[in-house]
């Protein structure tokens, strides 16, 4: 009987010593991701039907790619490669756009926020005002002028731009939460 109440209390020990150590930390964050610094990328406008001189309103897709600096889910990192996937309607001619999306920012492959942007530009200049899916905003600014030579103005002319490249330089106000 000495035997079995040094067996009970030696099986009670070890599940009071069990329950004292701490659970591994969950290996996945909960809830939205978060990233508050700078980007920039290079992408590619592609119109549903051409553009030209005359404004139509129309969707589109974009996809760019390229990094940021700054906070990821709170921790400082730079040169994060990210990914943005875009689809959008606008209002659009070789001269004029207006545009309003639902992005999806991949960050390290693995670190998705949603956004929505809105944005407006003249010429090959563009301004955008993303804002997260849950909180933050930023600011953006795209030029399609790298990307424009005498064969892009020939296609304008023709309303016959179907694609266009372009690089964009974002920069957080708040951090996007999304």
């Amino acid at each position: 009987m000495r035997f079995r109440a040094l067996a009970l209390a030696a099986a009670a020990a070890s599940l009071l010593a069990a329950d004292a150590v701490p659970a591994p930390a969950a290996s996945a964050k909960s809830g939205p991701n978060s990233f508050g610094g700078t980007c920039h990328l290079t992408g590619d406008f592609v119109f549903d039907r051409p553009i030209g001189s005359m404004p139509q309103t129309m969707s589109f897709q974009d996809s760019a790619s390229g990094t940021c600096s700054g906070k990821l889910n709170g921790v400082q990192r730079d040169d994060i490669p990210v990914v943005n996937t875009v689809s959008g309607w606008g209002t659009f001619s070789c001269s004029f756009a207006d545009a309003h999306t639902s992005d999806t920012l991949m960050f390290d492959k693995r670190y998705p926020i949603r956004i929505f942007t809105d944005s407006a530009g003249a010429l090959t200049q563009i301004v955008a005002h993303p804002s997260g899916a849950v909180s933050g905003d930023s600011v953006e600014h795209v030029s399609v002028l790298p990307y424009t030579d005498s064969s892009t103005l020939e296609q304008c002319q023709a309303g016959a731009l179907s694609s266009i490249r372009y690089d964009l330089d974002a920069y957080t106000l708040t951090p996007l939460v999304g």
